[in-house]
């Protein structure tokens, strides 16, 4: 049947439309009800200092979660110091190892880590490994048939089946190592050789490397991704807000009958690290009402007072984030930010250049990374508290994805990250306004043609 000339305009602008709504195209307004309120009501959280009572008593009643004592936080940069510790914390793991990646390439990364949970699980480790379906695409399960054949259990998250469409967009982005309980990684490190290198030969990443009771926390969160993954309906979220209860209350019947929930004991205490950093993980999924990790950082940038250092691979941040570093440079805090140079989606560098203009007008200094690719997704304020995590600063990290981030307050370790800042910025370039405005029109253009798609990117 042929559509008449006006039947067609009409069809046209239908698809257009529905183009713009699966794209969660309205990101300048963040797509949680939470967050939308706050954003039009111009509410943030805010506390009293970073560090100070009160700041923690915000952060746990807007997170959910609450921080432990006694950590030891140690900064890894790269590959070249964070794979390491990772494989020797593998090799020394003595009752469990549970491991949640995005992306693993069986090239010589991805092989040496399988070959040292194989070796784990064969001397008696339980080994649990995670791997998203579409991070990880270019491996299959034949890739890992020597690790289950030496007694570890591997799953795949979300597997791109038809059954997964109403999901198939939303990815586990987390990456955390946890081994015996004590130790975890954290960060935004994958498995593979674009990762393995010292930040100029191979990808600038950052790793948050904790041991002391915040690692059963990591390891709680590991718990939440490892009943998500594996194939089939049940038991699975749905990416609708405020979905999760009546899911959770028709699926946890069928799980116990089928057996499907799994035995995953925790013990309730981890022994301390004697350590002076106090922790929090904080993790995000795309049904709930808020985002955590997006109150996260709205609670961080408010409280600061003097100094604010951002590094973001992708830095497309919801209207509320944006206002806030605004709110934070016109009060008077310096706020610095590194942002990707060259990228591996070039795109999201482009949408993000559009941003630039009025940050750069109220004083927020930019920094172009000018070496490798800029991976890492890190923030500290005022030399006290700073996170790592997996989440970048854009929608899909804060509203589609799974994500987990550490926050860390203790001052040594802070001072840590402000050292790698300031190592990082001198391999950067300042943006400034006047650069900014001169860019060229066809930057222009694209910047408000990749607009409503925002929340993709």
């Amino acid at each position: 049947m042929r559509l008449l000339p006006g039947m067609r305009n009409v069809a046209a602008w239908m698809v257009l439309v529905v183009l713009l709504v699966s794209a969660h195209g309205c990101t300048s307004i963040a797509p949680r009800p939470k967050n939308v309120l706050r954003t039009v009501f111009y509410a943030s959280p805010r506390a009293g200092a970073v560090g100070t009572e009160a700041f923690s008593h915000a952060m746990d009643r807007i997170t959910g979660t609450t921080a432990t004592s006694g950590n030891r936080a140690q900064l890894l940069t790269n590959g070249e110091h964070a794979f390491p510790e990772m494989l020797a914390a593998i090799d020394n793991a003595e009752k469990r190892i549970s491991f949640e990646i995005y992306k693993i390439r069986m090239d010589s990364v991805g092989r040496r880590f399988v070959e040292a949970l194989t070796n784990a699980a064969e001397r008696g480790v339980r080994v649990r490994f995670l791997y998203d379906a579409y991070g990880s695409r270019t491996v299959n399960g034949r890739d890992f048939a020597v690790l289950r054949a030496a007694g570890a259990e591997v799953r795949v998250f979300n597997p791109v089946m038809w059954w997964t469409l109403l999901r198939v967009n939303n990815r586990d982005h987390r990456k955390i190592l946890v081994v015996d309980g004590r130790i975890t990684f954290v960060g935004g490190l994958n498995l593979g050789e674009e990762y393995d290198g010292n930040g100029m030969n191979g990808w600038r990443d950052t790793v948050l490397m904790v041991e002391g009771p915040a690692a059963l926390d990591a390891e709680r969160v590991f718990a939440s991704s490892w009943l998500q993954g594996g194939r089939g309906f049940i038991g699975k979220d749905l990416p609708v807000v405020g979905f999760r209860p009546l899911k959770r209350a028709l699926d946890d019947p069928l799980m116990w009958l089928l057996g499907l929930n799994g035995a995953f004991c925790l013990p309730e205490h981890a022994p301390a690290a004697e350590g002076t950093a106090h922790v929090r993980v904080v993790a995000s999924a795309p049904d709930r009402l808020t985002s955590t990790i997006v109150d996260k950082y709205l609670l961080a940038i408010n409280s600061a007072q003097r100094r604010i250092s951002i590094t973001s691979a992708y830095f497309v941040p919801p209207l509320i984030l944006r206002r806030a570093i605004v709110d934070a440079a016109k009060r008077g805090v310096r706020v610095r930010l590194i942002l990707q140079g060259s990228s591996d989606v070039s795109t999201v560098r482009t949408i993000s250049i559009g941003y630039y203009g009025r940050l750069l007008k109220h004083g927020v200094e930019i920094y172009k990374w000018t070496r490798s690719v800029l991976h890492a997704k890190t923030m500290v304020v005022d030399g006290v508290w700073a996170t790592v995590g997996s989440a970048n600063l854009d929608g899909r990290a804060l509203f589609l994805s799974y994500e987990a981030n550490m926050a860390v307050i203790d001052p040594g370790f802070a001072a840590a990250m402000e050292r790698q800042f300031e190592n990082d910025l001198k391999h950067c370039r300042r943006v400034t306004l006047k650069e900014w405005k001169k860019r060229p029109f066809k930057q222009k253009v694209v910047e408000i043609l990749l607009t409503p798609f925002v929340g993709q990117f």
